[in-house]
């Protein structure tokens, strides 16, 4: 028996009846070995090897066969020295190799003991492999080489010759940074080089398809060898194919990290962090700003400069508060802003930037505090860290950063939603700073004429203290600009009740009153207008009083209209009048 008989299958696997079988009939590998495939580890993988090879994968492996019934071996790859090649799942060896390698890692040695119909079956493969066999094999795996037939014409096989690092991949609409190269016949016929491409984009031309396909399964430093047919390549000038090789070197991830959720600060990672965690509110950060444009020249005045502040506090501009927020160390980022309003900083020398329509800064988180979460603090903890929180939002509410000065209350608020658990003395400080902040909250939407939002935090105030002075004026001032004048006029009411000095209220009042007759005028000129309409319809000829679709619905005739038919809209206008 030569080297290729026993593992390629040949005569044995038509004794199995899988002579006719195509490689789509094989289907996906399963996960776990059938009852017919034993396996036992001899040798585990390294430490950190958890891959294991896919179908159509290019395997190395050395194997050593023997019978079970006497030991006998048959056959050995390493007596020849020379490891055995075959690409898994394909059927080019006999079942039982297909399933049991495709659960081995790299490095890994197992013995595998192959019931016949996973063998040579009722037949074997003579004169070494007696009928009805139940084989054993002894087999390591060296090594595979990564291949995938991307559209599943075989027009385009991917081999991976580098393997990248981390979790990502890109999607369909990201921005990547790649090098390119397209060669057929010994000539490079198109190259590109540290090049910004975004995913579907038609820059690469006929060559898009294959790469984006490729690209969405690779991960930042991989590198893959694409075989593409003509259709996948270049057309007529490549009739033969192509080979396209591709290296990914980042991975551009663009976010929108405004407060606002507005689009006005977007952030473009150009180069991953460490780690997962991002500055806390109240740490240290030391942040370094390297270039500042209006998105093609440099700004006048700009001073690259290495910033170091507390996150949250409002040292630095909203636009680099933001950004920071929701970095890595070691992160690099291009910031986006356009409201340059936000990223007026005068420590950079960009104090004023009102010629300015867009501002671009590119960014290094070059350290920050790790600070302690929240949920790990303990009952004293969480207040003292609440109250300073609030502090730092009320000195930002004065120099009239609203947004700033909401997301300070909004995070502390959020810490005690629940504090069942707290001690009571604690329970009652933790319930009254939440309701603080969820005032200031209310103050902040309404400097920003948020109003309905500013009506929420009024009312989750009021749902738990219903004579609170400040939610109920508060939410009349949201009440009012949003046009709910009744309601306003309700809770000025209730304030004036409360505090029959209240200056504010009983001037918020008086606009209500004003507002609510400016709507019923406007209301009752519209009823006015509907009136005029009616009766104005073309008058119906004698005898065809009757609708057009008699034939349907006999029964039913047109009636006249009545006198005094406008008579119930004029007491609905009156109503509204009255109202």
């Amino acid at each position: 028996m030569s080297d290729d008989e026993l593992p390629t299958g040949g005569m044995g696997m038509e004794g199995m009846g899988m002579d006719d079988m195509s490689d789509d009939d094989m289907g996906d590998l399963p996960s776990e070995l059938p009852e017919g495939v034993q396996k036992e580890v001899l040798t585990p993988a390294p430490d950190g090897s958890w891959k294991m090879p896919k179908r159509g994968d290019e395997v190395v492996v050395h194997y050593v066969g023997t019978l079970q019934s006497d030991g006998s071996e048959f056959d050995s790859s390493r007596s020849r020295n020379k490891p055995f090649t075959f690409t898994l799942g394909r059927g080019e060896v006999i079942k039982g190799w297909d399933l049991g390698v495709a659960s081995m890692k790299k490095g890994e040695v197992a013995k595998f003991t192959l019931a016949p119909e996973f063998a040579y079956g009722d037949e074997g493969s003579p004169p070494k492999i007696p009928e009805k066999a139940t084989l054993v094999f002894e087999v390591e795996l060296i090594s595979w080489v990564s291949k995938d037939d991307l559209f599943g014409d075989e027009g385009v096989i991917k081999t991976q010759v580098t393997e990248g690092s981390g979790w990502r991949t890109p999607t369909s609409v990201a921005e990547v940074l790649v090098s390119i190269k397209a060669e057929a016949g010994g000539s490079v016929l198109e190259e590109y080089t540290d090049l910004e491409y975004v995913m579907g984009s038609d820059k690469l031309g006929p060559l898009a398809q294959a790469c984006d396909k490729a690209l969405m399964q690779m991960k930042v430093g991989e590198e893959v060898q694409l075989k593409c047919s003509k259709e996948y390549a270049l057309g007529d000038r490549t009739p033969e194919g192509a080979t396209v090789t591709i290296k990914l070197q980042q991975i551009y991830e663009t976010k929108d990290v405004s407060f606002e959720s507005d689009k006005t600060v977007m952030k473009k990672q150009v180069m991953e962090g460490e780690g997962y965690e991002t500055p806390k509110d109240g740490g240290k950060v030391t942040l370094a700003v390297d270039l500042a444009t209006d998105g093609s020249a440099p700004l006048q005045g700009f001073a690259a400069k290495t910033l170091e502040f507390v996150a949250g506090n409002g040292e630095v501009c909203d636009a680099l508060e933001c950004a920071v927020a929701q970095m890595k160390k070691g992160e690099k980022a291009i910031i986006t802003v356009t409201r340059p309003a936000l990223a007026a900083e005068a420590q950079l020398g960009l104090a004023s930037l009102e010629k300015v329509e867009k501002v671009q800064l590119t960014l290094r988180l070059e350290d920050f505090e790790k600070s302690k979460d929240t949920w790990s603090m303990s009952e004293d903890e969480k207040l003292e860290f609440g109250t300073a929180r609030k502090e730092v939002g009320a000195g930002l509410f004065k120099s009239g950063r609203f947004v700033m000065a909401l997301q300070r209350y909004k995070k502390v608020a959020d810490m005690f939603n629940y504090v069942d658990n707290f001690q009571e003395e604690n329970k009652a400080k933790a319930k009254e700073l939440k309701k603080l902040c969820n005032l200031n909250k209310a103050a902040c939407y309404l400097k920003m004429e948020e109003f309905f939002e500013a009506k929420g935090a009024c009312d989750s105030v009021l749902k738990e203290d219903s004579q609170n002075l400040k939610a109920t004026f508060r939410r009349a001032q949201a009440q009012f600009g949003m046009k709910n004048f009744l309601d306003c006029i309700q809770d000025c009411k209730k304030v004036v009740e409360l505090d029959a000095q209240n200056r504010e209220a009983r001037v918020l009042l008086k606009k209500a009153h004003e507002g609510q007759k400016e709507e019923d005028k406007k209301s009752k000129g519209l009823f006015a207008t509907m009136c005029k309409a009616l009766g104005k319809g073309p008058i119906p000829e004698p005898h065809k009083e009757k609708r057009q679709f008699d034939d349907e619905d006999e029964d039913v005739d047109m009636e006249e209209p009545k006198e005094g038919a406008d008579a119930p809209m004029a007491e609905a206008e009156g109503a509204q009048g009255g109202a």
